[in-house]
């Protein structure tokens, strides 16, 4: 049996955006990497939720749980459970949940409701949003959320923990035990030492939230212990487009422009 490569690529937050996430796989084809592994949240947000389930499986599928993958689950195992009235329609949550939840393949639909919470990946662990009380789904905005995960990366020898969640690009270190501390190598990479203690926040893929607009992943190579963070352009107002018509909220589409191009888009 053939081992895995060392260097690795890091999708999360997908949210649904095929021109992003064409865009990136491509982008991966180009490294060289084959190994792939998804931070969750496939679906949700834009209108191909089947499209992209589609793909991260032909990619080899390895992908953890996110929170609007649980939510989708929720409503396809029962309508009841959409928040009541109509006032859900104009929630950009709750509007790309339910329509992944309709438009998804009945197959596609089993693959994401037997996600794992977390994947042991070379070098370290992936999972969502934390490693503390994960059926929360907490933000790791700062160093001070990230402590309890880094904690149980220490605990459990992890020590490097993948996430994603909150659509941003950045890492939280402490000296561990051992004396050593994760550190930045210039701009894009970090050097990550055995024995650090580290949560790596890998960005969205569909739909970034740190003033760039280009869809953002990371690679991980477990032999020179460096990530290094990546940012594809794509074409994101063909997805504004194709959430606009798939009469999905309006702000799910304008969050993914500059502000010219939202108001262009808007005028046609």
């Amino acid at each position: 049996m053939v081992p895995p490569m060392p260097r690795i690529a890091i999708l999360s937050d997908i949210h649904a955006n095929l021109p992003a996430l064409t865009a990136v796989l491509e982008e991966v084809r180009m490294t060289g990497i084959t190994d792939i592994y998804f931070g969750g949240d496939t679906v949700g947000y834009a209108a191909k939720a089947e499209e992209c389930v589609d793909l991260v499986r032909h990619h080899g599928g390895h992908s953890v749980l996110g929170n609007h993958d649980y939510y989708t689950n929720a409503v396809v195992a029962n309508e009841e459970n959409i928040p009541g009235g109509n006032g859900w329609t104009h929630n950009p949550v709750w509007a790309g949940v339910v329509h992944a939840a309709r438009t998804l393949s009945p197959d596609n639909a089993r693959w994401l409701a037997e996600l794992p919470g977390y994947l042991e990946i070379p070098g370290g662990i992936l999972s969502h949003a934390s490693l503390h009380f994960a059926e929360t789904w907490p933000y790791l905005h700062t160093s001070g959320d990230a402590a309890p995960t880094m904690d149980i990366l220490e605990e459990k020898g992890y020590g490097i923990g993948f996430f994603g969640h909150t659509h941003q690009q950045t890492f939280f270190t402490r000296r561990s035990a051992a004396g050593v501390i994760a550190k930045r190598v210039d701009y894009s990479k970090i050097l990550l030492p055995e024995g650090a203690v580290c949560t790596v926040l890998v960005g969205s893929v569909g739909q970034p939230r740190d003033l760039d607009e280009r869809a953002a992943w990371v690679t991980w190579d477990s032999d020179t212990r460096i990530v290094e963070f990546r940012r594809t352009p794509y074409p994101a107002l063909e997805t504004a487009r194709q959430i606009l018509e798939a009469r999905l909220p309006e702000i799910s589409a304008m969050r993914l422009l500059d502000e010219s191009t939202a108001k262009r888009l808007l005028r046609h």
